[in-house]
């Protein structure tokens, strides 16, 4: 593989389920952005946002991941909020392939209800179809490719990027 993939979408998509699975079918890296900068942080989001605000943690990952995208090819399972900056917008576009992981309202509420507490943007339903209703013109903008995750096995996702890959080649 010689170029970037980014797995991109809103929260309870899959990308922290695609990516591994991605990464280890293809045998290349795999970079979790925001397991990284918890890492990093040595918080949680939730605690950092709480601390901070959105703006400075939008910012950090920004840099994270303009920097990262410099080193080799990986897979990038990237934050839901990571379409928001324009320049990271002109990354997915120009650095690699990007694999947008879209589901309905209602499967990303069922994926996400039990995980209230991690998801600090998440307070409801209604909340969730803002953020979606904010970034799809963006998701969608910067994807090469559009899954519909809605009733699909992690198993049958990663088939159709390995086709999509094998058919751009």
């Amino acid at each position: 593989m010689n170029s970037h993939i980014f797995i991109i979408g809103m929260m309870g998509a899959g990308k922290s389920t695609i990516a591994p699975l991605l990464s280890n079918k293809l045998k290349t890296p795999c970079i979790d952005i925001d397991k990284n900068l918890v890492e990093i942080l040595n918080c949680d989001i939730v605690d950092f946002l709480k601390q901070y605000s959105e703006k400075k943690f939008r910012n950090l990952e920004s840099r994270y991941f303009l920097e990262h995208i410099k080193n080799s090819p990986a897979i990038y399972s990237t934050g839901g909020g990571i379409v928001l900056e324009k320049e990271n917008r002109h990354a997915l576009k120009k650095t690699g392939i990007t694999i947008f992981l879209k589901a309905s309202i209602q499967t990303l509420y069922d994926r996400i209800k039990s995980d209230i507490n991690n998801r600090p943007l998440f307070k409801n339903k209604m909340m969730l179809e803002q953020l979606l209703n904010q970034r799809n013109s963006y998701y969608v903008d910067c994807a090469d490719l559009v899954i519909d995750t809605d009733n699909q096995t992690p198993q049958k996702i990663v088939s159709q990027i390995i086709n999509h890959l094998n058919h751009d080649n």
